[in-house]
């Protein structure tokens, strides 16, 4: 017959006599206590990360107000106002006639620009006017070095931008009123509205040309990829201590952490603080992460604009302005530091170099402890070993089904991993039943681990820590804070079971109040720091990417594993946790199909090509859906499209013939024409007859000596890496009516086929007639997901 807990109970339970009943009593509620009072601060830490709530208009004067500034939102984000347009030389006047009126002094810097090279793609170009408002600094000494603020101003062509970028627009302009209202600041500020970033941050590259860095003490960079969540500060120049320092103290509420540095310093994401950090620039980056599938969409409206994140982002702003500005910027760099915030209120932060020396004590003092258990024989080594041994392949374990899970629902509802979205529409329950599952994954790991002594189990999850410690300060410094304090933490409860023997460990470490209370700090040390980040982290890396998540929370949920065993009946616990999972995960793929509340994401591409005589439709969808159906028919053939139309690296696309509109092609006019030696000059301007957004010229590389654009020159090694798979040169430019103008050498006696495409922000009228109004349960595809709606002609033009 079994003991008393069923084949759950371990051996020691199993050998308990009647009379220790109270005993096991105490240790249960004991362990009960525990991890209330641990999940009773992780959900406070998550909910910690709730954005303020917004001011409104009579909130006082010297303060930000949500209220104030969605005024201004509402003014730059009525339409989409990408670079180049109407819409946007409207809303850049808009601001800059604000600016004036605060007391700013404003100036508009115009000039043509080229982007950073990057292999396999175009080479981007663009006429770009930023707007630099100086609010002058009330100090009698001006020598001091301004700070920067920084946001863009242009939106992409799918969305109205008011998150990305108007919510940081509207604050810098009632950040401005504020500062004025409160009698400003001791050094100047200067507010940089920018051109173009999302065509590759081109107004920042322009400013940084004409101004270079040095004569700014920090840049403040906001940025957008949602519509709510919390500000979080996520990048950071080199040398930040004394930056976290000032932010430390600057009363606001921080969000930041040291392992988001780390991790975006080693992606290929770039925003204009990436402009500004490669020119020897310090300061901070920061943005609201959470509703990423409103992201560059019809739906980054002001509907749909958290107030309470544009509050934590104005309040945020003014609160740094007010603390960097008011002080002598011209020592901001310092030594690389460790931080992270506690409950979005204290920001806790030193010097990587006290890491390290935390980590050798640390991890000395957790392997004199182990040393003294086993010689107390209250350990053994191969215990220790077997305990940590199981906690990875829990970890490696996770991983490995939430991939797999991933790998599953896309299977059966193929729209979840739709390319042109960015996030699944039931994405809610899918992060839901991850987690619950990462909760069944520990409970198994409980359950195998029952048969160890309570000393084993910690000391297994805390020997996990301790190598994780090591190689993070070795590595990434800045994510050693996650196992440093819980590995720290852990320690009085190790060395509170070390002190007894094997037949009174367990006794001994929980029975007595101060047994656990030492019992519960690495638990709620844990709570604390992971469970705020594994709930950004599903955030900021989506719900493809919910398996790094899961890993991470298994990663301290290792340190939980000693408390788990202690719960009755671990198996019944993770089989309804898991099955819990399954509900969840399949109540998300039902609710995740597309429908009028749900809409598709599709595109539809008109194209005219005069070279090969005839329009065609182009849809990068698998299937038509209703509303795309209209050009498309039931049964598209599907067919390799030519570089020039969606541009390098689509290759299929859906197609069929299209009746030919009498849409005007691109102008190619040659301007000069000289020969000097075995070269030839061509020097030509490309202009759309028809006020399209975008040009896009393709040129052979073989062919190439050197070509100048917007006055930039581009050497044939520069040249060769945007090369296309045909082995010719793409160029896009975005600007006025006035066109780009090339200058390119060649061969002396060749000819130069010039092949350009232009292409208009959606539809245009006569094309939108040929498919009538979209269904309502479709919607346009977001900007920088894929194919969006467009317009095409194309014409090549022999020089």
């Amino acid at each position: 017959m079994p003991p008393r807990g069923g084949d759950d109970a371990s051996p020691t339970e199993a050998a308990t006599t009647a009379g220790s009943a109270p005993a096991r009593r105490g240790e249960r509620w004991t362990t009960a206590a525990v991890l209330a009072v641990a999940t009773a601060l992780g959900v406070l830490a998550v909910l910690a990360l709730t954005p303020p709530q917004a001011r409104g208009s009579d909130a006082p004067t010297r303060d930000f107000s949500a209220a104030r500034a969605e005024r201004h939102v509402d003014r730059i984000a009525q339409r989409p106002h990408p670079t180049g347009t109407a819409e946007a030389a409207a809303v850049r006047t808009y601001i800059a006639d604000t600016a004036r009126s605060l007391g700013a002094q404003v100036s508009l810097e115009t000039g043509q620009v080229v982007g950073r090279q990057e292999a396999g793609s175009p080479v981007t170009a663009a006429e770009v006017t930023n707007v630099v408002a100086r609010v002058p600094g009330r100090g009698l000494d001006t020598s001091g070095k301004p700070l920067l603020v920084v946001a863009h101003y242009d939106s992409v062509p799918t969305g109205p931008g008011a998150a990305d970028d108007g919510a940081a627009v509207a604050s810098m302009l009632e950040t401005m009123r504020a500062l004025r209202a409160g009698g400003g600041v001791r050094n100047d500020v200067v507010f940089l509205f920018t051109d173009a970033e999302e065509l590759g941050s081109l107004g920042a590259g322009s400013f940084v040309e004409r101004h270079g860095v040095k004569n700014f003490g920090l840049v403040l960079n906001w940025e957008a990829r949602g519509t709510s969540g919390p500000v979080m500060i996520f990048e950071t120049s080199a040398g930040n201590s004394r930056l976290m320092a000032a932010l430390a103290d600057a009363g606001v509420r921080p969000v930041a952490n040291s392992l988001a540095y780390e991790v975006y310093k080693r992606m290929a994401n770039g925003t204009d603080f990436s402009v500004f950090k490669e020119a020897g620039g310090a300061g901070f980056n920061a943005a609201f992460l959470s509703g990423f599938r409103d992201y560059h969409s019809p739906r980054d409206d002001l509907a749909r604009l958290d107030e309470d994140s544009l509050q934590h982002q104005g309040r945020t702003m003014l609160g740094l302005v007010r603390a960097l500005a008011d002080h002598d910027l011209d020592r901001t760099r310092g030594a690389d530091a460790v931080y992270f915030d506690l409950f979005a209120r204290v920001l806790v932060h030193y010097p990587v170099g006290w890491a390290l020396v935390l980590a050798i004590v640390t991890v000395l003092a957790f392997a004199g402890l182990i040393t003294v258990g086993v010689r107390r024989r209250v350990l053994r080594l191969a215990d220790v070993l077997v305990v940590a041994a199981t906690g990875v392949a829990g970890v490696v374990l996770t991983a490995v089904l939430g991939f797999g899970l991933w790998f599953a629902i896309t299977a059966i509802r193929p729209e979840s991993a739709d390319p042109s979205l960015p996030e699944p529409y039931s994405s809610s329950l899918f992060a839901a039943g991850f987690l619950v599952l990462t909760l069944a994954s520990l409970m198994g790991a409980a359950r195998v681990l029952r048969e160890r002594t309570a000393a084993a189990r910690l000391s297994g999850g805390l020997l996990i820590c301790a190598v994780l410690l090591v190689v993070s300060v070795a590595t990434v410094p800045g994510a050693s804070y996650l196992t440093q304090w819980p590995l720290l933490a852990g320690l009085p409860a190790l060395w509170c079971a070390c002190r007894g023997t094997v037949g009174t460990v367990e006794a001994k470490a929980t029975g007595t109040a101060v047994a656990a209370a030492l019992s519960a700090l690495a638990p709620t040390t844990v709570a604390v720091l992971f469970a705020p980040l594994v709930a950004s982290l599903l955030i900021a890396l989506g719900t493809s990417l919910a398996a790094v998540a899961m890993a991470v929370a298994s990663i301290g949920g290792v340190v939980l594993v000693p408390l788990l065993a202690r719960l009755p009946r671990p198996t019944l616990i993770g089989s309804v946790a898991a099955g819990s999972a399954v509900v969840l995960i399949s109540l998300g793929v039902l609710g995740s199909g597309y429908s009028a509340q749900q809409p598709q994401p599709d595109a539809l591409v008109y194209v005219r090509d005069l070279d090969r005589g005839g329009a065609w439709w182009f849809s990068s969808a698998q299937r038509p859906d209703r509303w795309t159906k209209k050009a498309l028919g039931d049964a598209p053939s599907s067919e390799k499209v030519p570089g020039a139309y969606l541009g390098q690296g689509r290759t299929e696309a859906l197609s069929k013939e299209a009746p030919e509109l009498e849409l005007a092609p691109p102008k190619v006019e040659l301007l000069t024409d000289s020969v000097a030696g075995n070269i030839r000059t061509v020097h030509f301007r490309v202009t759309s007859q028809r006020d399209a957004w975008l040009l896009r010229i393709r040129l052979p590389l073989a062919t190439l000596r050197g070509c100048e654009i917007a006055g930039t020159r581009l050497t044939t090694e520069e040249l060769s890496t945007s090369r296309a798979a045909d082995d010719a040169v793409v160029f896009e430019y975005t600007g006025g009516a006035a066109g780009v103008e090339f200058s390119c050498d060649i061969p002396a006696g060749k000819q130069l086929p010039v092949d350009v495409s232009d292409r208009t922000v959606g539809l245009p009228p006569s094309v939108a007639s040929l498919v009538g109004p979209r269904t309502n349960d479709t919607a346009v595809a977001p900007f920088g997901f894929g194919v969006t709606d467009t317009s095409i002609v194309r014409r090549t033009t022999t020089l």
